[in-house]
């Protein structure tokens, strides 16, 4: 198996890699939170805001590296309060063609960064 280890920022004193490609075939996404991909400053408001934001995020990130929505094959999101799920819900279905939802795992009452109220980790493959 051959991988590389991808860092967003020139700091890599952080205890991950930000994506790892592996074989040339598969994106391993570390999770990502509403933030300005430019500067990394975290953007907060609601979740229908910030899961926008972080799925507009990942699509720029996908396309960066070969890939895009259409090939994730599995999301992991983490909610601060489960409550807004229906709220998230009803935004990220917006961001994946019909038919094409990927694999998902979601839960619920997990401590985020700062006041972020989602967090989407992604694993997808690279287009052909």
């Amino acid at each position: 198996m051959k991988s590389e280890h991808v860092y967003f920022t020139p700091d890599e004193s952080a205890p991950y890699s930000d994506m790892v490609r592996v074989d040339g075939k598969w994106l391993f996404l570390s999770g990502l939170v509403s933030e300005d991909l430019a500067s990394r400053e975290e953007l907060y408001g609601g979740i229908e805001f910030e899961t926008r934001t972080v799925l507009d995020n990942l699509r720029a990130l996908l396309e960066r590296y070969g890939s895009d929505m259409d090939h994730v094959v599995r999301v992991d999101v983490l909610l601060r309060d489960f409550a807004d799920r229906a709220e998230m819900n009803r935004e990220y279905v917006k961001h994946f063609a019909p038919g094409r939802l990927p694999a998902r795992l979601c839960y619920g009452g997990v401590d985020l960064s700062g006041e972020c109220r989602i967090e989407i980790a992604v694993i997808a493959a690279v287009k052909d």
